[in-house]
């Protein structure tokens, strides 16, 4: 008797339970008729559709997306040295190595990134013996970093393969299309710097 009293209340909060559950699903249904009860939503509409194609931000991303797989791909040069390092570091070598020593903030504003981003990647160079740091002898606070001779060897080690990818991947233009393609990137360049100013609100 006593196991059909606990048979009894058993079955009594399982309906319980699926009494709810029912509730549940059409409460859910009321407040947003677009979830049926399998829980999937309907399709949406958007308002306003972008041509990707001739969207130029979009453009250049897929460009460089498809660049950074081509020829001698940098994180497989980079992981075969067995040098523990990245992307973000060799960015810094690779521009050093263009420029010659320059600041924190220099690096920063070619390599199109903030300047606690460049000084974490200075670190892990300073640690690798890659680079090393200067102070200026009329302003204490700037500071000059360079590449020793370590990193000039890493430097010179990956770049004839980066150089080799960038001839790989011009290679379908002629001297003219090319030297007009970068006449076009540095008017790019250059508007975009003005805007850049036009937005900047620094000034009263």
């Amino acid at each position: 008797m006593i196991l059909d009293n606990d048979k009894t209340a058993n079955s009594t909060a399982d309906d319980a339970k699926t009494d709810d559950a029912k509730i549940n699903s059409l409460t859910v249904e009321k407040i947003n008729p677009q979830i049926s009860a399998n829980n999937k939503s309907e399709a949406g509409k958007v308002q306003y559709t972008m041509d990707l194609q001739s969207f130029l931000p979009y453009v250049m991303y897929r460009f460089g997306a498809k660049m950074a797989q081509a020829g001698h791909k940098l994180p497989a040069l980079l992981q075969a040295t067995g040098v523990a390092i990245g992307e973000r570091e060799w960015r810094i070598i690779s521009v050093l190595g263009a420029y010659g020593g320059l600041t924190n903030g220099q690096l920063a504003e070619i390599l199109v990134t903030d300047a606690a981003t460049v000084t974490r990647g200075v670190k892990v160079l300073k640690g690798l013996d890659f680079v090393d740091t200067r102070n200026s002898k009329r302003d204490r606070r700037r500071i000059m970093i360079y590449l020793t001779q370590a990193g000039a060897d890493f430097h010179d080690l990956i770049t004839p393969k980066r150089i080799e990818t960038g001839e790989l991947i011009d290679s379908c233009f002629t001297y003219q299309e090319k030297e007009q393609l970068f006449h076009l990137f540095n008017k790019l360049d250059r508007h975009l710097k003005h805007m850049e100013n036009e937005l900047d609100d620094e000034w009263e």
